[in-house]
């Protein structure tokens, strides 16, 4: 008997039908690996008792003829603290709200595509860690949510080159145009007109993709896949190659 064989876009539609629900509640539960320390370069220079200098601080001194003393900002998973003379002072950071940020081509809010995943971590105030993937990326969570907001960095370089939604996650994660997953087909093709188009193999699910065709955004897109009812079921932005609304490693 032939074993059972399985189409390529079968597979496709399978795998976007099970494996970013499950990717979802991975994201949801909330399970992340040991912080690892990062640079200090990721770390914000304001503080409520001290002088912002650069990337130090200086510490007033009670004797006005006795220099200030130097206090180098050095990050630990999401705190940032003062090192001097053997002791830490710790200032929390204020993770920014990506929940109200809109999703574009080129990123999200302070996230944006091409950055490294410390920087990443930097700029919104909140932990990445690290976690699975394919051979080529990892999707990541942001520690603290939204839940259902995932982050695909690549191997090597730890790049982030696109971020996605999945299914079942609430209209405040949208596109800049508004676009959320339960937008219609029509929203999509209406929003951006002959600047999109269809991609659907024998079996798979529809997918719209959206080219900009300005230079500055070469080479970036924002993929849709498109539930059976017409719906946009996930999305995906950014760098090309790596906007495929599979997760890491599943194709």
């Amino acid at each position: 008997m032939e074993p059972l064989t399985m189409t390529r876009s079968a597979r496709r539609k399978f795998l976007a039908l099970t494996c970013a629900p499950m990717l979802a509640a991975g994201l949801t539960a909330g399970f992340f690996p040991a912080a690892t320390a990062a640079s200090a370069a990721t770390c914000p220079t304001r503080t409520a008792d001290s002088q912002a200098i650069g990337r130090t601080a200086a510490m007033p001194s009670s004797d006005a003829d006795v220099p200030p003393t130097s206090h180098r900002l050095i990050l630990f998973g999401g705190e940032c603290r003062f090192m001097a003379g053997g002791r830490a002072e710790v200032t929390k950071r204020e993770p920014v709200d990506l929940s109200a940020q809109p999703i574009t081509v080129n990123g999200m809010g302070p996230l944006r595509i091409g950055m490294s995943r410390q920087a990443a971590e930097g700029a919104i105030g909140a932990r990445i860690p690290d976690g699975p993937g394919g051979p080529e990326c990892r999707d990541l969570a942001v520690e603290g949510g939204p839940q259902n907001l995932s982050l695909r960095f690549s191997n090597g370089d730890d790049r982030l080159v696109a971020i996605s939604v999945l299914s079942s996650t609430p209209a405040s994660l949208a596109t800049a145009s508004e676009l959320h997953v339960g937008s219609t087909r029509e929203d999509v093709l209406a929003t951006y007109d002959d600047e999109v188009t269809s991609h659907q193999e024998e079996g798979g699910a529809e997918e719209l993709v959206f080219a900009p065709r300005l230079e500055k955004f070469h080479g970036r897109v924002i993929t849709f896949l498109m539930n059976d009812d017409g719906t946009v079921g996930s999305f995906i932005a950014g760098e090309r190659y790596f906007a495929d609304p599979l997760p890491c490693g599943s194709d």
